[in-house]
């Protein structure tokens, strides 16, 4: 089983945290478009005849393109591989995009689950990052997709945000979960280089959230979504049951995927490989037959820390079977020399001959796995 994800690199106004690839000028939409469906042409080996068992839309702000446009691409999609006939097919979206004639119309294409970029449902936490909506229209717009039949819906949530008080962040969950959506996506805010966020950091403009009052938000999500039936299953993703995102676990669980679009990556088991962040450079590549990717050949080693990276991050945690019979028995014992470590600290268990983070664990994770990293000398 393998995905595809589209990156739609649009936006129609710019997120004062994030730095995915992106453009605020539509103007080249259309084009676009049309070169998505080339480079899934030219790339239509890519994945070996693997069935689709999930298709992604992100960004961007892929809701920028019409159901029709993002049902073109999964046509598209359909006439070079077999797709699952329960298949994931997922949609970003901005709140203010899911209008009743949106949504309308998105239910006669085969789109059937929404990701959808909350973020906060106070309007101060949404002026500050430059949000182009309301919290209410981010209400709204969760209703009005259920009424129209949407039943695998997710919501994205940031805390750590300056400004964003423990009491903020409490209301904000209370409000998520009276929604009764089936996924959460929550991160900490990141200062990534590039972003508005971090020139005011460096200004003085914004301060940090203390480590305390982040951890307590993270604490209280947790806490949460535990006591409203949603499963921990990563690091940032909870859900209810049977709902975990089919396509991001691929990703987790080490099988293929296809990135299509700038800046879109790709894994086919052996290399890794990613596409241009510049939509003019791209687009100019495929229209002309031009390189438009990069790739790195994957290492015995490398695809180790990768399994430790992925497999760690999840409810499922690291399989020592796995590790026994696609690692040999040296990455074996390395794994239970280590896991050794972490379960004296209580940060780590072992269950079930998987190595899994403790709910203290997932405190420290990234020390965690960095620890099980195996450096070659």
């Amino acid at each position: 089983m393998s995905g595809i994800y589209f990156h739609i690199p649009f936006c129609k106004q710019l997120c004062h945290y994030c730095a995915f690839h992106k453009s605020i000028s539509l103007q080249a939409k259309a084009r676009m478009l049309s070169c998505l469906k080339k480079e899934l042409n030219d790339r239509k080996n890519y994945l070996t005849g693997n069935k689709i068992d999930s298709i992604y839309f992100g960004g961007g702000t892929p809701s920028v393109y019409s159901p029709e446009e993002i049902q073109s691409l999964i046509l598209e999609v359909g006439r070079h591989f077999i797709i699952n006939d329960n298949s994931e097919i997922t949609l970003e979206a901005n709140p203010d995009d899911l209008t009743h004639d949106y949504l309308k119309a998105l239910k006669d294409t085969s789109v059937n689950r929404l990701s959808v970029g909350i973020q906060s449902f106070h309007d101060e936490d949404l002026i500050l990052m430059n949000r182009r909506h309301s919290g209410q229209q981010a209400f709204d717009a969760i209703k009005r997709a259920q009424t129209y039949g949407f039943d695998n819906i997710s919501v994205d949530q940031i805390y750590g945000v300056p400004g964003l008080s423990l009491k903020k962040w409490e209301e904000n969950l209370k409000k998520v979960f009276e929604l009764n959506i089936q996924h959460i996506s929550s991160y900490h805010l990141m200062y990534d280089p590039n972003t508005v966020f971090t020139h005011k950091l460096k200004k003085g403009i914004i301060k940090e959230v203390d480590e305390e009052v982040s951890l307590a938000q993270y604490k209280h999500l947790i806490s949460e979504a535990k006591k409203h039936g949603f499963l921990h299953y990563e690091i940032s993703n909870f859900s209810q049951s049977g709902f975990e995102s089919r396509h991001n676990s691929s990703y987790w669980q080490q099988k293929m995927y296809l990135g299509l679009g700038p800046s879109a990556h790709s894994y086919n088991l052996n290399r890794r490989e990613w596409n241009i962040s510049d939509n003019l450079k791209y687009m100019k590549a495929i229209e002309e037959g031009g390189a438009y990717s990069e790739c790195e050949e994957l290492s015995f080693n490398d695809k180790f820390n990768d399994y430790v990276l992925t497999s760690l991050r999840t409810m499922w945690g690291l399989d020592l079977e796995l590790v026994k019979n696609e690692f040999g028995e040296f990455y074996h014992q390395y794994c239970l020399e280590k896991a050794n470590k972490f379960i004296q600290s209580e940060d780590v268990r072992i269950e079930k001959k998987h190595i899994i983070l403790t709910d203290k664990g997932v405190f420290i994770s990234n020390d965690v796995m960095s620890d099980f990293f195996y450096i070659e000398e």
